[in-house]
């Protein structure tokens, strides 16, 4: 049980360090010491996963934000009608939602590190009201997943 309970705390820091919160907030947040979790981070290559996670989702939004350029040019640069069939609309509309999605997900991800380097601000002055901001932030992200996973549904 100890195994699985120590699996399940490494799982929740590797989480929470992709959101970009700091190994000692880290720590504090699942019960561990910051030397584990600096151990699980180097392990897991933690630092690498995160930057090709961020370039991976930077990549492919400009990748379709180009495709939906490419694909509007080709309507209006043809003969005749130069208005989306239904065909072209669905692809359009498809495209115009993945859009959507992934920039939600960034959205959440930039709203994170905005938290956090703010948490980090105040905690210079005012470590107690430092950790209040940071439960509140806390739920205001869980609050925007929720949403997010509401939406995909």
């Amino acid at each position: 049980m100890a195994k699985k309970q120590q699996d399940n705390r490494r799982e929740l820091a590797e989480i929470l360090y992709m959101q970009g919160y700091a190994q000692r907030e880290i720590a504090r947040m699942v019960e561990a010491s910051e030397v584990s979790v600096s151990r699980w981070a180097k392990d897991g290559e933690w630092d690498t996963i995160r930057q090709h996670t961020l370039n991976t989702k930077n990549q492919r939004l400009s990748e379709l934000y180009a495709e939906l350029a490419e694909f509007n040019k080709m309507i209006k640069e043809r003969d005749g009608y130069k208005i989306a069939n239904s065909k072209e609309a669905d692809v359009r509309r498809k495209l115009i939602r993945d859009i959507s999605d992934l920039e939600q997900k960034y959205n959440i991800a930039q709203t994170t590190t905005i938290a956090r380097d703010f948490v980090t601000f105040i905690r210079k002055d005012n470590a107690d009201l430092a950790q209040e901001i940071l439960h509140l932030f806390d739920d205001f992200i869980d609050n925007l997943v929720k949403r997010a996973k509401w939406q995909d549904q």
